[in-house]
């Protein structure tokens, strides 16, 4: 069999196919560059109607840059072939994730969702900034690379925002063609918005219901219109059903970040957020009040938990470094800074006492402000309280990260103004996080608190983009 070649570049492998097009793994033979090949099938001439597609989605690549947005490094088309030179992500795509989690029956975290998402709205809020909107934002057409970027694929249904003027109609009437229906085939259904169903004329919102039906599917496993009975086409149930709120698949997702999901999935594209920037604001938000330092470590994680990349020694022992990394409250502080006072005080003390030894027996082991094998409390509580452990004020939730604490039975007590202190007793493993999740029992005059509490995190995003 005869090497494939598209110019300069060799190909490796071949990634996937669909009907217009084939997507390859390729080489440049002189650079050894490694790039992605997406190219017209050779049964379709590049002057045939079913090759404007491929075209029209390298016209509109060609106008985007940015890190979230699979990039564009060349379009060729000539009288026999084309194809489209596009950044080769070594990763997997998120329908891999899902089917990975699903089949050991696992999900992504609250934290990694956030930020995969937040990661999505910023690439298409590019795109939707420079006129164009996807149509087409699913789990296959976003990738997730071993070094935790995101990255958006497949432009090739995506159409311009603004409709066409009647000078372009006439000069160009195959770029501007009105928005497809789903018999012709353009968009999945299961993740379409309303109005795309209906073969209204969709604009940024519609790609705002699109991710929100993705980030509801990585909570739970299950897209929010999905039924156990099959009375109903997905087409049919997202224009007529209301979603199956999150809280009931997802009990343990937090408020906010269920809030951000589900306004995401209004019916109306009035009642959604009004650009895919305030979405990723708004999950921003809620990933800031929770972790950190670098995020990619979500993503990565994300792939080892669905089986699809080895969870290595080196990863293992960044994870570690990166909790301990976490900055020491100041009561732990206190207690760090007076360990370290008695201990010099009591080698004084020996050697004041033992003057007739020439030697100190110090001990083969160095003296740890940290133990090195604490253990972690985390804390979450509903809505909020001041958290003091040992009696010692430690912060107000929520935190961003776990309490070390050395291995023990530790004291933990909660106090809201509108609820009766709650008392725990937590014993830790070292090595292992302990979670403690608890819902202060709220007066009449908390419950207002309570759900302004859970709301902050979207009231911040908010108030950031000037929204009423």
């Amino acid at each position: 069999m005869s090497q494939i070649t598209f110019g300069s570049y060799r190909v490796v492998l071949e990634l996937g196919a669909g009907s217009v097009s084939t997507v390859y793994r390729a080489e440049h033979e002189r650079l050894g560059r490694v790039v992605a090949i997406k190219a017209l099938k050779s049964t379709i001439a590049p002057t045939s109607a079913f090759a404007v597609q491929l075209e029209r989605e390298a016209r509109l690549l060609g106008e985007l840059s940015h890190s979230n947005i699979v990039l564009l490094h060349d379009f060729v088309k000539t009288d026999k072939e084309m194809y489209l030179v596009l950044e080769y992500v070594d990763g997997f795509s998120l329908a891999s994730v899902l089917s990975g989690l699903s089949a050991k029956k696992g999900l992504l975290t609250p934290d990694a969702v956030a930020h995969i998402g937040a990661e999505i709205a910023r690439g298409i809020a590019h795109a939707h900034d420079r006129g164009i909107v996807h149509r087409d934002i699913k789990p296959a057409n976003v990738l997730l690379s071993k070094s935790g970027d995101v990255k958006i694929v497949d432009f090739g249904i995506a159409q311009r925002e603004r409709l066409a003027t009647a000078d372009e109609l006439i000069s160009e009437p195959r770029k501007h063609t009105p928005t497809a229906t789903p018999s012709e085939g353009f968009g999945t259904p299961a993740y379409m918005s309303p109005e795309q169903i209906l073969g209204e004329f969709v604009d940024a919102r519609s790609d705002v219901f699109s991710l929100g039906v993705v980030m509801y599917e990585l909570c739970c496993g299950v897209r929010p219109f999905d039924k156990d009975d099959k009375s109903a086409e997905a087409a049919q149930r997202i224009r007529r059903d209301p979603p199956t709120p999150l809280r009931v698949r997802a009990p343990d997702v937090p408020r906010a970040l269920e809030r951000v999901i589900m306004r995401s999935l209004a019916k109306l594209p009035s009642d959604r957020y009004s650009s895919a920037l305030a979405v990723a604001d708004a999950l921003d938000d809620f990933v800031r009040a929770r972790i950190r330092g670098p995020r990619k470590s979500l993503v990565t994680r994300a792939l080892v938990k669905a089986q699809l990349i080895e969870d290595t020694f080196d990863q293992s022992i960044a994870a570690v470094l990166e909790e301990r990394r976490a900055p020491i409250r100041p009561a732990l502080l206190g207690f760090a800074v007076l360990a370290l006072v008695l201990a010099i005080g009591g080698g004084a003390i020996q050697l004041t006492r033992g003057g007739e030894q020439k030697e100190v027996a110090t001990g083969g082991a160095p003296l740890e402000l940290v133990p090195a094998r604490m253990g972690f409390l985390r804390v979450v509580v509903t809505p909020w309280a001041e958290v003091f452990v040992d009696g010692q004020r430690i912060d107000v939730t929520p935190f961003a990260r776990p309490i070390p604490l050395s291995p023990g039975v530790h004291y933990v007590t909660l106090l809201h103004p509108n609820a009766p202190a709650e008392k725990r007793s937590v014993k830790i493993v070292p090595g292992e996080t302990l979670s403690l999740d608890v819902t202060m029992n709220m007066t009449g005059a908390g419950i207002e608190d309570a759900d302004a509490g859970e709301s902050d995190v979207e009231a911040a995003a908010t108030a950031k983009r000037g929204e009423p």
